[in-house]
Protein backbone atom coordinates (compact mmCIF):
# COMPACT_ATOMS: atom_id res chain seq x y z
CA UNK A 1 0.00 0.00 0.00
CA UNK A 2 1.76 3.21 -1.01
CA UNK A 3 2.37 5.45 2.01
CA UNK A 4 0.58 8.95 2.28
CA UNK A 5 1.92 12.26 1.97
CA UNK A 6 3.22 13.53 5.22
CA UNK A 7 3.09 17.17 3.95
CA UNK A 8 0.33 19.64 1.88
CA UNK A 9 1.80 19.78 -1.30
CA UNK A 10 0.18 23.26 -1.96
CA UNK A 11 2.08 24.61 0.71
CA UNK A 12 4.94 23.11 -0.22
CA UNK A 13 5.19 24.64 -3.73
CA UNK A 14 4.11 27.81 -1.90
CA UNK A 15 7.05 28.25 -0.30
CA UNK A 16 9.21 27.16 -2.80
CA UNK A 17 7.67 30.12 -5.20
CA UNK A 18 8.84 31.94 -2.32
CA UNK A 19 11.79 31.29 -2.21
CA UNK A 20 12.49 31.55 -5.89
CA UNK A 21 10.59 34.95 -5.64
CA UNK A 22 13.46 36.36 -3.41
CA UNK A 23 16.14 34.70 -4.29
CA UNK A 24 16.07 33.69 -8.12
CA UNK A 25 16.45 30.35 -9.94
CA UNK A 26 20.59 30.21 -10.05
CA UNK A 27 21.08 31.78 -6.72
CA UNK A 28 18.47 29.63 -4.66
CA UNK A 29 19.73 26.05 -3.15
CA UNK A 30 17.88 22.53 -3.26
CA UNK A 31 19.05 23.34 0.72
CA UNK A 32 17.02 26.12 1.04
CA UNK A 33 14.54 24.51 -0.49
CA UNK A 34 13.96 21.85 1.41
CA UNK A 35 14.23 23.56 4.64
CA UNK A 36 11.88 26.49 3.02
CA UNK A 37 8.75 23.70 2.29
CA UNK A 38 9.60 21.65 5.44
CA UNK A 39 10.44 18.16 3.41
CA UNK A 40 13.09 16.20 2.69
CA UNK A 41 15.10 15.83 -0.71
CA UNK A 42 13.44 12.19 -1.71
CA UNK A 43 10.08 13.50 -0.99
CA UNK A 44 10.86 16.88 -3.35
CA UNK A 45 11.96 14.65 -5.94
CA UNK A 46 9.18 12.12 -5.90
CA UNK A 47 6.68 14.93 -5.68
CA UNK A 48 7.67 17.83 -7.94
CA UNK A 49 10.85 16.14 -9.60
CA UNK A 50 14.45 18.53 -9.92
CA UNK A 51 15.22 22.26 -9.06
CA UNK A 52 14.01 22.86 -12.55
CA UNK A 53 11.06 20.64 -12.60
CA UNK A 54 9.81 22.63 -9.41
CA UNK A 55 10.62 26.13 -10.59
CA UNK A 56 8.26 25.46 -13.37
CA UNK A 57 5.73 24.04 -10.97
CA UNK A 58 6.52 27.10 -8.93
CA UNK A 59 6.04 29.85 -11.65
CA UNK A 60 2.98 27.90 -12.94
CA UNK A 61 1.12 28.06 -9.32
CA UNK A 62 2.31 31.87 -9.30
CA UNK A 63 0.57 32.52 -12.79
CA UNK A 64 -2.14 30.88 -11.21
CA UNK A 65 -2.68 33.15 -8.42
CA UNK A 66 -2.07 36.14 -10.04
CA UNK A 67 -3.88 35.99 -12.91
CA UNK A 68 -6.67 34.75 -11.15
CA UNK A 69 -6.90 38.17 -9.16
CA UNK A 70 -6.33 40.25 -11.99
CA UNK A 71 -9.71 38.93 -13.75
CA UNK A 72 -11.18 39.35 -10.76
CA UNK A 73 -10.28 42.91 -9.83
CA UNK A 74 -11.25 43.66 -13.31
CA UNK A 75 -14.99 41.22 -13.22
CA UNK A 76 -15.71 42.96 -9.63
CA UNK A 77 -15.55 46.59 -10.48
CA UNK A 78 -18.44 48.47 -11.46
CA UNK A 79 -17.06 50.08 -14.50
CA UNK A 80 -13.85 48.75 -16.54
CA UNK A 81 -11.99 51.90 -16.09
CA UNK A 82 -13.00 51.27 -12.37
CA UNK A 83 -11.16 48.15 -12.60
CA UNK A 84 -7.95 49.02 -14.43
CA UNK A 85 -8.21 51.90 -11.56
CA UNK A 86 -7.77 49.43 -9.44
CA UNK A 87 -5.53 47.04 -10.53
CA UNK A 88 -2.93 50.12 -10.99
CA UNK A 89 -3.15 51.95 -7.78
CA UNK A 90 -3.13 48.25 -6.59
CA UNK A 91 0.70 48.29 -7.89
CA UNK A 92 1.70 51.59 -6.48
CA UNK A 93 0.25 50.89 -2.58
CA UNK A 94 2.33 47.98 -2.21
CA UNK A 95 5.63 48.39 0.36
CA UNK A 96 9.07 48.44 -0.34
CA UNK A 97 9.36 45.42 0.07
CA UNK A 98 6.85 43.77 -1.98
CA UNK A 99 8.30 46.44 -5.05
CA UNK A 100 11.80 45.14 -4.06
CA UNK A 101 10.64 41.55 -5.10
CA UNK A 102 8.80 43.02 -8.03
CA UNK A 103 6.96 39.78 -10.41
CA UNK A 104 8.30 36.95 -10.26
CA UNK A 105 7.56 35.84 -13.83
CA UNK A 106 9.67 39.44 -14.95
CA UNK A 107 12.52 38.18 -13.12
CA UNK A 108 12.32 34.92 -14.55
CA UNK A 109 12.08 36.41 -17.80
CA UNK A 110 15.05 38.43 -17.07
CA UNK A 111 17.33 35.82 -15.36
CA UNK A 112 16.44 33.07 -18.04
CA UNK A 113 19.18 32.62 -20.87
CA UNK A 114 18.20 33.88 -24.34
CA UNK A 115 18.06 30.08 -26.05
CA UNK A 116 15.84 28.45 -22.83
CA UNK A 117 13.10 27.80 -25.33
CA UNK A 118 10.64 26.12 -22.62
CA UNK A 119 10.57 29.29 -20.16
CA UNK A 120 10.21 31.33 -23.05
CA UNK A 121 7.24 29.53 -24.07
CA UNK A 122 6.05 30.11 -20.96
CA UNK A 123 6.46 33.20 -20.37
CA UNK A 124 4.64 34.22 -23.65
CA UNK A 125 1.72 31.65 -22.69
CA UNK A 126 1.55 34.08 -19.71
CA UNK A 127 1.36 37.62 -21.62
CA UNK A 128 -0.88 35.81 -23.75
CA UNK A 129 -3.50 35.11 -20.94
CA UNK A 130 -2.84 38.34 -19.32
CA UNK A 131 -3.79 40.35 -22.90
CA UNK A 132 -7.05 37.72 -23.09
CA UNK A 133 -7.53 39.06 -19.63
CA UNK A 134 -7.86 42.58 -20.48
CA UNK A 135 -9.11 42.59 -24.21
CA UNK A 136 -11.98 40.50 -22.08
CA UNK A 137 -12.76 43.88 -19.64
CA UNK A 138 -12.49 46.20 -22.20
CA UNK A 139 -14.41 44.58 -24.05
CA UNK A 140 -17.01 44.97 -21.84
CA UNK A 141 -16.38 48.18 -21.60
CA UNK A 142 -17.00 48.23 -25.14
CA UNK A 143 -20.54 46.94 -24.50
CA UNK A 144 -21.27 49.50 -21.76
CA UNK A 145 -20.18 52.46 -23.80
CA UNK A 146 -17.41 53.32 -21.87
CA UNK A 147 -14.91 52.65 -25.08
CA UNK A 148 -15.92 53.43 -28.25
CA UNK A 149 -16.31 50.59 -31.18
CA UNK A 150 -13.32 51.89 -33.03
CA UNK A 151 -11.15 50.95 -30.01
CA UNK A 152 -8.61 48.29 -31.05
CA UNK A 153 -8.99 46.23 -27.67
CA UNK A 154 -6.22 43.97 -28.83
CA UNK A 155 -3.52 47.04 -28.82
CA UNK A 156 -4.99 48.35 -25.60
CA UNK A 157 -4.66 45.66 -23.64
CA UNK A 158 -0.95 45.02 -24.95
CA UNK A 159 -0.54 49.01 -24.05
CA UNK A 160 -1.37 47.87 -20.25
CA UNK A 161 0.37 45.16 -20.12
CA UNK A 162 3.51 47.07 -21.10
CA UNK A 163 2.63 50.08 -18.84
CA UNK A 164 2.44 47.64 -15.59
CA UNK A 165 5.60 45.85 -16.88
CA UNK A 166 7.71 49.15 -16.82
CA UNK A 167 6.22 49.93 -13.27
CA UNK A 168 6.71 46.56 -11.78
CA UNK A 169 10.74 47.10 -13.02
CA UNK A 170 10.45 50.73 -11.88
CA UNK A 171 9.56 50.02 -8.53
CA UNK A 172 12.06 47.29 -8.02
CA UNK A 173 14.51 49.64 -9.02
CA UNK A 174 13.16 52.44 -6.23
CA UNK A 175 9.96 52.40 -4.96
CA UNK A 176 8.99 55.97 -5.54
CA UNK A 177 4.76 56.08 -5.19
CA UNK A 178 4.90 59.68 -6.54
CA UNK A 179 5.97 58.73 -10.34
CA UNK A 180 4.48 55.08 -9.98
CA UNK A 181 1.27 57.12 -9.61
CA UNK A 182 2.56 59.09 -12.68
CA UNK A 183 3.26 56.65 -15.04
CA UNK A 184 -0.36 55.45 -13.50
CA UNK A 185 -2.50 59.00 -14.27
CA UNK A 186 -0.90 58.56 -18.03
CA UNK A 187 -2.25 55.01 -18.59
CA UNK A 188 -5.39 55.61 -17.39
CA UNK A 189 -5.53 58.88 -19.02
CA UNK A 190 -4.92 56.98 -22.70
CA UNK A 191 -7.26 54.12 -22.25
CA UNK A 192 -9.95 57.02 -21.66
CA UNK A 193 -8.95 58.72 -24.60
CA UNK A 194 -10.50 55.95 -26.17
CA UNK A 195 -13.79 57.46 -25.08
CA UNK A 196 -14.85 59.15 -28.12
CA UNK A 197 -15.68 62.80 -28.61
CA UNK A 198 -14.96 64.48 -25.36
CA UNK A 199 -15.73 67.86 -23.90
CA UNK A 200 -13.63 70.68 -22.53
CA UNK A 201 -15.34 70.98 -19.44
CA UNK A 202 -14.85 67.28 -18.81
CA UNK A 203 -11.53 66.47 -19.50
CA UNK A 204 -7.74 67.60 -20.15
CA UNK A 205 -5.81 67.79 -23.49
CA UNK A 206 -2.83 66.60 -23.91
CA UNK A 207 -0.39 67.45 -26.46
CA UNK A 208 2.16 64.94 -27.74
CA UNK A 209 4.60 67.33 -29.39
CA UNK A 210 7.25 66.49 -32.21
CA UNK A 211 10.82 65.92 -30.66
CA UNK A 212 13.69 68.07 -31.93
CA UNK A 213 14.75 64.93 -33.81
CA UNK A 214 11.53 64.96 -35.42
CA UNK A 215 11.52 68.84 -36.25
CA UNK A 216 15.37 68.59 -37.79
CA UNK A 217 13.62 65.55 -40.20
CA UNK A 218 10.69 67.94 -41.13
CA UNK A 219 13.39 70.91 -42.04
CA UNK A 220 15.38 68.44 -43.77
CA UNK A 221 12.90 67.61 -46.10
CA UNK A 222 10.38 64.51 -44.62
CA UNK A 223 6.87 65.23 -44.20
CA UNK A 224 6.25 67.27 -40.44
CA UNK A 225 4.22 64.21 -38.49
CA UNK A 226 0.80 65.69 -36.88
CA UNK A 227 1.03 66.38 -33.28
CA UNK A 228 -2.02 63.63 -31.47
CA UNK A 229 -4.55 65.06 -29.39
CA UNK A 230 -5.83 62.93 -26.57
CA UNK A 231 -9.61 63.95 -24.50
CA UNK A 232 -8.36 62.92 -21.09
CA UNK A 233 -10.56 62.29 -18.05
CA UNK A 234 -8.73 61.12 -14.58
CA UNK A 235 -11.52 59.22 -13.16
CA UNK A 236 -12.48 60.71 -9.92
CA UNK A 237 -12.48 57.33 -7.96
CA UNK A 238 -8.05 57.81 -8.94
CA UNK A 239 -8.18 61.14 -8.07
CA UNK A 240 -9.72 60.23 -4.37
CA UNK A 241 -7.64 57.23 -3.98
CA UNK A 242 -4.07 58.58 -4.81
CA UNK A 243 -4.85 60.79 -1.63
CA UNK A 244 -4.33 58.28 0.27
CA UNK A 245 -0.37 57.71 -0.80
Amino acid sequence: MARSKEFDEECALAAAMDVFWRKGYENTSLEALMREMGIARQSLYDTFGDKRALYLKAMAFYRERTNSSLRQSLSSAPTVKEGFTKVLLRLVAESREQHARGCLLLSANMERAVDDEEIARFLEENQAEVESIFVDALRRGQQGGELGGETDTGALAKFFVASIQGMRAMARLKSDRRALRQVARIALAVSSSHRGACTNAESTAVRLVCSQGARRSFQSGFPRPTPLRFCVQIPESFSHTSRLF
